[in-house]
């Protein structure tokens, strides 16, 4: 085997190691999410979500979350989510259960679980992530309320 043969073969398993892994580490790649019908289920609902705040689809957050949201803390915390994660592996999202909310209104909540490959700086380090995300029925759609406490 040649010099150069065993280089290429060390280059490729360090290109591939990211990939076998289920993320790449990288630049944030920007791409836009649909956003999902009136009639999707709540987990169809955070999980474009979790595509858009990955995608840095801005338009796509804004439709899927609570009118009320602070879409300026959403969009510029240093440490939050639109600005510093960067890619996700294994998205899990649990069925949704009946969560307490304001009378007269319907609220559900869905345990997710991921593995966040890249963050930049922000306030969840690399690695396994597990939260639990809410939505609330607002006229005729599910819409995110956050997530954790949030």
């Amino acid at each position: 085997m040649s010099h150069g043969s065993g280089i290429r073969r060390a280059l490729l398993v360090l290109v591939l190691i990211p990939v076998l892994a289920g993320c790449w580490c990288g630049q944030v790649v920007r791409r836009e999410v649909p956003v999902p019908p009136a009639s999707a289920r709540p987990e169809e609902v955070v999980r474009a979500y979790i595509d858009a705040l990955l995608g840095k689809d801005a338009e796509t957050v804004r439709a899927v979350m609570v009118p009320e949201t602070d879409f300026d803390n959403e969009f510029n915390n240093p440490i939050g989510a639109f600005r510093n994660w960067i890619s996700a592996s294994d998205i899990t999202i649990d069925e949704s259960y009946s969560d307490p909310c304001p009378a007269g209104e319907k609220c559900r909540r869905m345990n997710v679980t991921m593995g966040l490959c890249e963050v930049n700086s922000g306030s969840y380090p690399d690695g396994d992530f597990a939260q639990s995300f809410g939505v609330r029925y607002v006229k005729d759609r599910w819409l995110v309320t956050g997530f954790g406490s949030g």
